[in-house]
């Protein structure tokens, strides 16, 4: 079966798929949630200091007080903000010529032919694929992180949603099974080769030589 499907790229597009790049991006999960943290830990330590500057303890630091205020406003503004305003900005520049543009689609279980409106074509394959999401508005394939396909869910004119769905988990569902059987054959030939007992292998190479010797004598 073919799935067919046309999508007029727009600016909602755009944004579906810089949210999309971030559902299993562990790299940006993990920047976001360490800056985060530490704002946090910091802003507990300016408070803590705040308090004790407010109640004139002994203890009180001016310096410290404010360093941890602006420590803590700089990790928090990284984290809440500039890590998703860096991430917008990438994908306008790499998307912002595409608004407008149509594409057509035709997806069988290899291949991804994708169309746009000037008959330019590529065939892409579905082994390039390292993910695939989905919201209420799209489907989205994607190569890498920031290189993604978006397919309209109002937009098909072969198969839908469902079947595209289908379809990409069968083939990952295929792909793990083939990566568990490659493992398991090369482990095979690791433990085959380290029940080679060596020292018996060496013993015969030198009875062979001395063997030889005693010919040669």
């Amino acid at each position: 079966m073919t799935i067919k499907n046309t999508t007029k790229f727009q600016p909602k597009t755009l944004e579906g798929i810089n949210r999309a790049s971030k559902f299993k991006n562990e790299k940006y999960k993990k920047f976001k949630l360490i800056y985060n943290l530490v704002g946090l830990i910091f802003l507990m330590l300016f408070v803590r200091y705040m308090v004790m500057f407010l109640v004139k303890d002994d203890t009180s630091d001016v310096f410290l007080t404010v360093f941890y205020a602006v420590a803590a406003v700089v990790f928090l503004f990284i984290g809440m903000y500039w890590i998703d305003r860096d991430n917008r900005h990438r994908f306008n520049n790499l998307y912002k010529n595409m608004i407008g543009v149509e594409f057509k689609y035709e997806i069988d279980s290899e291949d991804i032919i994708v169309e746009d409106t000037d008959k330019d074509t590529d065939n892409l394959k579905w082994v390039d694929v390292t993910k695939v999401e989905k919201d209420l508005d799209y489907v989205y394939l994607f190569f890498d992180n920031d290189n993604c396909l978006a397919l309209d869910n109002n937009g098909y004119t072969s198969g839908t949603k469902d079947d595209l769905l289908a379809l990409s988990e069968a083939i990952f569902a295929t792909r793990l099974e083939e990566e568990r059987d490659g493992k398991k054959d090369a482990d095979t030939i690791n433990i085959n080769e380290e029940s080679i007992d060596k020292s018996y292998v060496t013993d015969l190479d030198i009875d062979n030589e001395e063997h030889q010797a005693s010919e040669d004598k």
